[in-house]
């Protein structure tokens, strides 16, 4: 992180801020904080836009795209899978 631009540390900081409040209504409900799963639909407890919002984050960061059914990341590229 020491290299990173202003604008990386600050997407970095709301990925945090998005996951923190996910795992602070999952500890709400009474769920134990070390077994929180970011992430994962239906047990990270984020909203969809949430969800969307750090996964647009995480694209931006890390340099993945999604065009035409494939993905590339870091010079490499894959097939999406059809389901």
């Amino acid at each position: 992180m020491a290299n990173w631009t202003e604008e990386q540390k600050r997407k970095y900081a709301r990925f945090q801020e998005i996951l923190e409040v996910g795992k602070q209504r999952y500890v709400d409900a009474g769920g134990n904080p070390q077994r929180y799963r970011a992430g994962f639909k239906g047990e990270d407890y984020l909203t969809d836009e949430e969800r969307k919002e750090a996964a647009k984050i995480m694209r931006q960061m890390f340099g993945i795209s999604i065009k035409n059914g494939y993905v590339y990341c870091q010079g490499r590229s894959w097939k999406v899978p059809e389901n």
